[in-house]
């Protein structure tokens, strides 16, 4: 008389080992996943820097109102090359900036928007980057701090001029400037769940129009 209640008894403790399991195997793959994920932005950066690995700077100036070291428009590299270094001293941010924007290069480091202006010619330089990860420290920039540029060629500093809050489709942001202009963007706000819905952009300009070559 016991025997259908113990096989129900049995069957549900299977049910729960089954699920417990499913359960087990599906964190287990996230964080592979997760894992593999982050060794390979590390060894993008690492590999990042040791590509872009030049001697010091001789300390020459360009000035760059006579078009940038380099005149006419810049050999775009291939996607994923790394392009040159990010810093703000101040907040001791320093990361690998990569040619692209799209979604897997961002997974690596900060990227370079295609159709704004290379790094080392006149105009605004576009660079986009995650808010959760290689852009995070950027909550916390603030009006002229400086923010140099540096590739294999040349040192560009920029200096903050502002910091915003836009809509996602105020693309304007990224049309050419005169001089030399470098914008970030990333998701705003910073601590939001999901799909930030806005976007978080600062500007700034170099002081004295000048660039160190290399």
């Amino acid at each position: 008389m016991n025997s259908r209640p113990s096989a129900r008894r049995s069957l549900f403790l299977l049910a729960g080992r089954c699920l417990s399991w499913a359960i087990a195997a599906t964190g287990v793959f996230m964080l592979t996943i997760a894992a593999i994920a982050l060794s390979e932005e590390w060894f993008s950066q690492w590999a990042g820097r040791r590509e872009l690995s030049t001697p010091a700077l001789s300390g020459n100036r360009v000035h760059a109102s006579s078009g940038s070291p380099t005149s006419g428009k810049s050999v775009r590299p291939a996607r994923g090359t790394p392009l040159g270094t990010l810093q703000v001293p101040r907040l001791n941010f320093s990361v690998v900036v990569l040619e692209g924007s799209d979604d897997a290069i961002l997974t690596k480091g900060p990227g370079h928007i295609e159709e704004t202006a290379f790094p080392g010619e006149l105009g605004n330089v576009g660079i986009a980057g995650h808010r959760d990860r290689h852009f995070r420290a950027l909550r916390n920039i603030q009006p002229n701090d400086e923010v140099i540029l540096t590739t294999k060629l040349l040192t560009m500093h920029y200096f903050v001029d502002s910091t915003d809050v836009i809509s996602p489709t105020d693309m304007e942001i990224l049309d050419p400037t005169p001089g030399p202009t470098l914008t970030l963007v990333t998701c705003f706000p910073f601590d939001f769940i999901g799909s930030a819905p806005m976007r978080f952009v600062i500007r700034g300009t170099p002081r004295g129009n000048t660039y160190a070559k290399r």
